[in-house]
């Protein structure tokens, strides 16, 4: 996993299946929408995980989604903006 922004980490899953691991809910909300209505890019499914205080959900990318993309999408928030988001809940 490569830490791409506060919060966020971008890898593969399985080596072929790009995978996107946000720290916090309300930063995944914000993350969710912003790639699937501003990118087009909606992830395919999601995973959670409990930690104290709140959860860590990881997004799964259709194979025809490579993680250069996602990532160049993401690149375009600025880290204050990720980390004001983050500290909504946090």
């Amino acid at each position: 996993m490569k830490q791409l922004l506060p919060h966020i980490q971008i890898g593969m899953y399985e080596q072929s299946r790009c995978v996107l691991v946000v720290d916090d809910y309300e930063l995944f909300d914000f993350i969710s929408d912003y790639l699937g209505d501003e990118c087009d890019l909606p992830h395919e499914s999601q995973s959670s995980e409990a930690r104290p205080g709140g959860e860590i959900i990881t997004m799964y990318f259709p194979l025809s989604v490579a993680a250069a993309t996602v990532e160049q999408c993401l690149l375009k928030i600025s880290p204050a903006e990720i980390e004001r988001i983050h500290r909504l809940n946090n």
